[in-house]
């Protein structure tokens, strides 16, 4: 996605309450999408409390992301308003994000708590990485984009943990196609973008998680994700290399096309998976 297009979401709704919320507008869609699409192949219409505290602490915890990254990173800049220090909002999310998980550990059964406990932790290491690269205040690190975008999946992950039990193979496999897809198109966008400035290692970087997440989608037999990640490897392996023969930037029709390609292969990627779910 071009800047402008991820700061849109960010511009209408932070402007309007003071607050920064994330500006990575495909992280949102992406966030939607994995956890709303995942909740619907997994539970369908049944609403599950546990599921949905969890879901509740990763959104809250996802929308106060920006400011945490802000007090963190840009506080040795001398950039931290004394308003941002105690922003209700930002509190208040917080707030929600801990009285979340704790209703969710309280109500769970006492001998998977303790397994919940380590799940929980391990998903809290991999928001810790993620804001210690942010406060390395690189925007355009590869590392930070795949990272935020590995992460929002992880609600759907929960949502199977939680119907089928922690580890559970049928959670795992309800879970690789997104896990495997939306790293790898915020990658690919953002190296068709940068055209010939793109990391040497922007094809062994995109091929990486496409061809796992095809490996383990085979052993489950799921064979239109596989089918689905196949093509998007072979479509990302092209597009790169055309933009690399490429000068500069591409013009804005060209990026309103490839937006629209993008939110196409989502749609494709969610019909696959449902139908590598029936």
């Amino acid at each position: 996605m071009n800047q402008t297009a991820q700061g849109t979401l960010q511009g209408k709704v932070g402007t309007r309450v003071g607050f920064p919320f994330p500006a990575d507008a495909q992280a949102w869609w992406n966030f939607c999408v994995s956890s709303g699409v995942g909740w619907l192949l997994v539970l369908g219409l049944r609403v599950d409390p546990l599921a949905l505290a969890l879901v509740v602490a990763g959104a809250a915890l996802f929308f106060s992301s920006e400011w945490l990254s802000h007090l963190a990173g840009r506080s040795r800049e001398g950039d931290v308003r004394p308003a941002r220090l105690s922003s209700p909002l930002g509190l208040g999310l917080l707030g929600l994000t801990a009285l979340s998980l704790g209703a969710f550990l309280f109500r769970v059964e006492g001998l998977d708590r303790e397994a919940w406990a380590t799940v929980i932790t391990a998903v809290g290491c991999l928001v810790a990485f993620m804001f210690v690269l942010r406060m390395e205040l690189r925007p355009m690190d590869s590392r930070l984009l795949f990272l935020t975008h590995f992460i929002v999946t992880l609600p759907c992950l929960m949502v199977g943990f939680v119907n089928w039990g922690v580890g559970a193979p049928q959670a795992l496999g309800a879970w690789y196609l997104p896990a495997a897809y939306f790293p790898a198109q915020a990658l690919f966008a953002q190296y068709w973008m940068e055209g010939p400035d793109a990391p040497a290692s922007r094809l062994s970087s995109l091929a990486a998680p496409l061809l796992i997440g095809i490996l383990l989608l085979a052993t489950r037999g799921q064979w239109p994700a596989v089918a689905f990640l196949a093509v998007f490897l072979l479509r990302t392996v092209w597009g790169l290399q055309v933009r690399r023969r490429s000068a500069g930037l591409p013009g804005f029709a060209a990026i309103r096309r490839f937006s629209w390609e993008l939110q196409l292969w989502t749609l494709g990627g969610v019909l696959a998976w449902a139908l590598s779910l029936r």
